[in-house]
């Protein structure tokens, strides 16, 4: 193995990066798992045969076809204590990119591509930060999985399936690290989200006689206004004091066919997100009642609700032993140590859930994820390899920190 210094270094920083750039692995909603850049299994077998030549044990389990977790396992001594570097396997769509988003073009210390900061910088980092530590010390003080997940971006639909399927059964896993575009600050809490898909029916009829009809267009802007006056209102009224309100929004609106019909249908998707204590339930309960109200007052009021949950909240105290031991390194790496929340979800509330103590650190800013141009600075790859390599040494020296996480 080539020593430390040329392990993590911004070439070969680059160098293993943009490997895992030109490897499409766009979230598969525009076309199928395996066609064109859909689906994460070519990605995930690339991470697999990185990591078996590393020594690890690499494990497929498919969530879908074409669309695997990857589980890899370097054993640290019998008895030590484990910890999960993951960082998921999807991208968003590619449409709209004013750069190649497969090409990972350097350019003036960073590199370009989709994926390349969300969170493909965070995967190079975890691999590059495993290999330094063996290369330097010879093995592992503690047992270490490197885990990636599919379907991050839309629902958490692999990580779901990594607690739904055993895997963090019996205390398998005694902290997560999350690659997340954070700026190598340490997020310790962080909203969820949920999402609603409704519709209203109404009856088709000629424009020049609208009385003939039942617009439903007209019965969708009741419930967009009772959405923005109440259901607004009853979550501003809410507060967690390290992550603010709960919020909504109706994101998309669709409805009628020509300007000439009455139209007959009309759908919206709406997006929540939660706090910590309020659960997708409880945030239900609050849309279905505000919405059953106004269907009671005005009598003719029709719509279906499809609840889409996603992502639970999380919160682990930053004095707990997680959030110190990662505080500890980042001091040791970065000179600097930032604990902070963040409004957006993750995987980490889905792990933290299963009672997985967990955090979310890693390269790039979350300003650059899922933008026409995404970007990272690969001097801030560099940075995340040594911080998680000085994690994995911290972690197997001074024990699992197995406690402090709360998942609402």
């Amino acid at each position: 193995m080539p020593p430390m210094a040329d392990i993590i270094a911004p070439q070969a920083a680059a160098a293993l990066l943009a490997e895992l750039v030109r490897c499409p692995s766009v979230t598969p909603l525009a076309g199928p798992a395996g066609q064109g850049p859909y689906g994460e299994g070519r990605y995930a077998a690339l991470l697999g045969d990185r990591l078996a030549a590393l020594g690890a044990s690499v494990e497929f389990r498919e969530v879908e076809p074409g669309r695997p977790n990857l589980i890899a396992r370097f054993d640290g001594p019998a008895g030590s204590p484990s910890v999960m570097f993951e960082a998921h396997s999807d991208t968003v769509a590619v449409d709209g990119m004013t750069v190649d988003p497969f090409a990972a073009e350097v350019r003036d210390g960073r590199l370009y591509g989709r994926g390349a900061c969300d969170t493909k910088a965070a995967m190079a980092a975890m691999l590059l930060a495993v290999q330094s530590v063996l290369a330097a010390d010879g093995g592992l003080r503690a047992t270490v999985y490197v885990v990636s997940t599919c379907g991050e971006e839309i629902t958490g639909l692999g990580a779901k399936a990594l607690v739904g399927d055993g895997f963090f059964a019996g205390g398998r896993v005694d902290a997560a690290i999350v690659g997340e575009p954070t700026d190598l600050d340490i997020i310790h809490a962080s909203k969820g989200s949920g999402r609603f898909h409704i519709e209203t029916r109404g009856k088709a009829a000629h424009s020049s006689a609208p009385a003939d009809g039942v617009n439903a267009i007209y019965q969708m802007a009741h419930i967009v206004a009772a959405i923005e006056r109440d259901v607004a209102a009853a979550l501003a009224a809410m507060a967690d004091p390290v992550l603010g309100s709960p919020t909504v929004s109706v994101g998309t609106i669709r409805g009628g066919s020509q300007v000439n019909i009455v139209p007959d249908a009309c759908t919206i998707d709406v997006d929540t997100r939660l706090i910590p204590g309020q659960t997708f339930q409880t945030m239900a309960a609050l849309i279905h009642g505000v919405l059953d109200r106004s269907r009671a007052a005005r009598g003719d009021l029709q719509y279906v609700i499809h609840n889409r949950p996603a992502y639970p909240a999380f919160f682990i105290d930053g004095d707990a032993p997680l959030p110190v031991l990662v505080a500890r390194a980042c001091r040791e790496v970065l000179g600097r140590s930032t604990l902070r929340a963040a409004p957006w979800a993750s995987n980490a509330g889905i792990f933290a859930e299963a009672g997985v103590p967990s955090v979310l650190v890693g390269p790039g800013s979350i300003a650059q994820a899922h933008t026409c141009d995404e970007f990272v600075e690969i001097d801030q790859v560099v940075q995340a390899a040594k911080l998680y390599a000085a994690i994995i040494r911290a972690y197997g020296g001074a024990g699992a920190p197995a406690t402090g996480a709360r998942g609402e």
